[in-house]
């Protein structure tokens, strides 16, 4: 889960990824990111530089660009995680439906209001992303969130499904071409197929080189470099 910060005030950004840090130790939650901006600006390159961010919390108020601007920007340039204003007044709700808002907040932040925005948020985003396909192994079927893929590979008729945690489930020998044995994934717009024998979940793709993909957590794979310039240039479009 990564989250940004975009507040103009220093100590308020401070505050808030305390009590951010806060509400990931009470949940449990052990991958939460958190990355602070103090120029919206800043987050909006890099959200195009395709730093994937679940969750933005921007103030209202900030001299360089305001935030109902910034979210405004962020949703031209594709963005379409979940959106939270701080804000000192009410006058500004109405604007924040600009953007299709998840929430605002009212200043000065009040921790239990904050974490019962973020327990929605989070609620949604997993019912937004979260979908599950069954995989046919050997030792039977197995359910797995398409939210738990990096990507897919086809080795010698078999389908390897390489997971966040670093496990893979390996399918039985497939009879059907690669696109039509991946077509459940190929209809969720993060999955892409890239030659003829890889599916990659661009959602959490980092970085890419000229011959290596770098995936949430820092975790780096090794494709060709038709592949990575396939990725890379679709990144770019984003």
């Amino acid at each position: 889960m990564n989250i940004a910060i975009c507040d103009d005030d220093q100590q308020s950004c401070g505050m808030l990824k305390i009590m951010l840090n806060e509400y990931s130790s009470r949940k449990e939650l052990t991958d939460i990111n958190i990355s602070v901006f103090n120029d919206g600006n800043d987050l909006l390159d890099a959200v195009q530089e395709n730093q994937g961010f679940d969750i933005c919390i921007l103030d209202i108020v900030m001299p360089t660009v305001s935030g109902i601007d910034l979210g405004v920007k962020l949703r031209d340039s594709g963005y379409n995680g979940v959106i939270i204003y701080l804000t000192a007044s009410k006058d500004y709700a109405l604007d924040s439906y600009k953007v299709k808002a998840f929430n605002y907040i009212l200043k000065p932040i009040i921790p239990e209001d904050l974490y019962a925005t973020l327990d929605d948020a989070l609620k949604a985003l997993v019912n937004k992303t979260d979908r599950n396909i069954i995989v046919k192994t050997k030792e039977g079927n197995v359910r797995v969130s398409t939210n738990n893929i990096l990507y897919v590979e086809l080795c010698k008729r078999i389908l390897i499904y390489h997971l966040t945690n670093g496990s893979s489930i390996e399918s039985i020998y497939i009879r059907v071409p690669f696109s039509e044995a991946t077509k459940d994934l190929l209809e969720d717009k993060h999955f892409i197929q890239c030659g003829a024998g890889n599916v990659i979940n661009i959602s959490k793709v980092t970085m890419v080189s000229n011959e290596e993909i770098t995936f949430k957590d820092n975790v780096k794979v090794f494709f060709s470099k038709k592949i990575c310039s396939e990725i890379r240039s679709l990144l770019k479009d984003k």
